[in-house]
């Protein structure tokens, strides 16, 4: 039983480290499992006198913890990108859970078509005097379950200092930018492969490499690392007013919609942007739409054509990818070029660490919209975020608005809908809970389950059966349990050679080795006797002279 125990334990924990899928459910199955194994063995030692029980505190100490380890394991581990072995083993594991993944930004990142199960495993900090969204990569093929990249790629080693020409090709126009600059610390179990940025990278403090259709920039192990930065500063006046303009042709492929895409998704889009004109303006419409009719969550229904027509027309909810492939899918369709972007939020403010964590929680993914005149501007179409933080102000008035407000934690999914949030003049980014479809409000306090809260639900269930079970037959449970406790003392003191049969049997035995006590010994025999053998079961004041007798005796 405990070898059982242990190879699950090990099974659980390979699968999620090296392969990510998902371990609450399994474990808290495995836990219940365990436990009912465990009373099972429990209850059949009751009364069987020729099994030897002198270590069964012992035993069930080591498989209680078989047991609980893979619960604390299953918690704690970081989710990983899977592990190709040999080209085999990852492919099957990877589609054996592909119903549902872990927070995080790794291998499999591109793939929109499953649940999450929600990591607070810390991934870095970032040391800086705002907060900011982390840019890893952008994609701009979409083929209704996941995302790839079409066109001309290269890469170049860029070295450990750069220079002061951007590193990528600014996805912004004009000269209304700043610098930051900020030291990242990697605070999680293996060192970065990627190195995170904002706005346009111009220097990093490592040699990596750059790959410069996707923006992805690879590095081998590194801990820690500054990087230098131009970030856009908009205007958000000039913004609105900005028109739709002719499409430069290397943006047509950021037009392109997958075959499967329902006409309903065009049909919504041009219903929303109706008598409105500026790309973002209807970008806007848009948001604003999905922040008030959809729902922020980690279960999404799943689908083998197009996850964007199941999320707008049948499941209604989703996380940031759903969120900001639909937005891209309806900004396309009426001709703006729009693109996706993945990498993490903010994070949370930590005083103590002087930065801003990230975990694995804040991985994130986010819209930009190609304008005429600005470039590519970043659009965050999810509920609860709102990227970047415009200034109203003049660009010329003064240096870049700076937030001093810790970014609340990650958006919580009960609370009521709101409007959709007016842009942050003061802040360069915010993150606000986001609010509930209207269809799917209830009146009084809401609340749902996860696979975890059930689990624990149904242990308590089958915890409150055994209990009531075995008081069903209180007084022959009661001569059962003290007669396994009497053989339990004997082995335990005098050696598992007390292995006796009947309670005259250990009668004799205890009284060979001290003769003094057969006046207690006898009437206790004949009182397990009566219980043991007899129709008639002792009365509540012969159980009481039993365990007073035994009282006697061990003293």
């Amino acid at each position: 039983m405990l070898a059982l125990m242990v190879a699950g334990v090990v099974l659980i924990c390979v699968a999620h480290t090296l392969w990510d899928l998902p371990a609450e459910l399994p474990l808290a199955s495995f836990l219940i499992v365990g436990l009912i194994i465990m009373i099972i063995a429990h209850h059949g030692e009751f009364g069987v006198t020729s099994r030897d029980v002198t270590r069964r505190t012992v035993v069930n100490m080591v498989a209680a913890i078989a047991v609980l380890v893979p619960l604390v394991v299953g918690f704690e581990l970081p989710a990983r990108p899977p592990f190709d072995i040999g080209g085999f083993l990852a492919g099957h594991l990877t589609s054996f859970g592909a119903g549902s993944a872990t927070t995080g930004y790794g291998a499999g990142i591109t793939e929109v078509d499953h649940s999450l199960v929600p990591s607070q495993a810390p991934v870095f900090v970032v040391h800086i005097d705002a907060p900011y969204y982390w840019q890893a990569a952008t994609y701009n093929t979409f083929n209704g379950l996941g995302w790839s990249n079409k066109g001309p790629s290269s890469t170049f080693e860029q070295l450990a200092g750069g220079s002061d020409v951007p590193i990528l090709s600014p996805y912004f126009e004009g000269n209304h930018d700043f610098h930051v600059s900020a030291a990242i610390s990697d605070v999680g179990p293996h060192p970065l492969t990627n190195l995170f940025y904002t706005g346009s990278p111009l220097k990093f403090s490592v040699t990596s490499t750059v790959h410069t259709r996707s923006g992805r920039i690879e590095v081998q192990g590194v801990r820690s690392y500054t990087v230098s930065a131009l970030e856009p500063l908009y205007n958000l006046a000039s913004l609105k007013r900005l028109a739709n303009g002719v499409v430069p042709r290397n943006l047509r492929v950021d037009l392109e919609l997958p075959s499967n895409l329902s006409p309903r998704v065009k049909q919504l889009a041009k219903r929303l942007a109706s008598g409105t004109s500026g790309p973002f303006n209807v970008a806007m419409l848009i948001k604003q739409y999905l922040d008030t009719h959809y729902r922020y969550s980690y279960q999404v229904g799943t689908t083998t054509h197009n996850i964007v027509n199941e999320f707008l027309f049948v499941d209604r909810q989703g996380y940031c990818d759903q969120f900001s492939t639909s937005f891209i899918m309806m900004m396309r369709s009426l001709g703006i070029p729009a693109r996706w972007v993945v990498g993490y939020d903010a994070g949370t403010y930590i005083k103590s660490r002087d930065g801003y964590l990230i975990r694995q929680v804040d991985a994130h993914s986010w819209a930009q919209i190609w304008i005429n005149g600005a470039g590519w501007v970043s659009i965050d179409p999810t509920p609860g975020f709102n990227f970047p933080g415009y200034s109203a102000a003049s660009l010329s008035s003064g240096p870049r608005p700076i937030s001093t407000t810790p970014t609340p934690s990650a958006p919580k999914l009960t609370i009521a809908p709101t409007p959709s949030p007016p842009l942050n003049a003061d802040a360069h980014l915010r993150k606000i809970p986001p609010p509930r479809s209207p269809k799917r409000v209830h009146q009084g306090t809401s609340s749902s389950l996860n696979e975890f809260d059930i689990a624990i639900i149904a242990l308590a269930a089958i915890g409150l059966l055994l209990w009531r079970w075995r008081r069903r037959t209180p007084g022959e449970n009661e001569t059962v349990k003290q007669w396994a406790h009497v053989q339990r003392v004997s082995r335990r003191s005098f050696g598992a050679h007390w292995r006796l049969n009947s309670p005259r049997e250990w009668g004799q035995s205890w009284t060979s080795h001290f003769p003094n006590d057969s006046a207690l010994i006898w009437p206790l025999v004949r009182l397990f006797e009566t219980s043991f053998y007899s129709s008639e079961q002792l009365t509540p004041d012969e159980a009481a002279e039993a365990k007073l007798i035994w009282r006697t005796l061990k003293a």
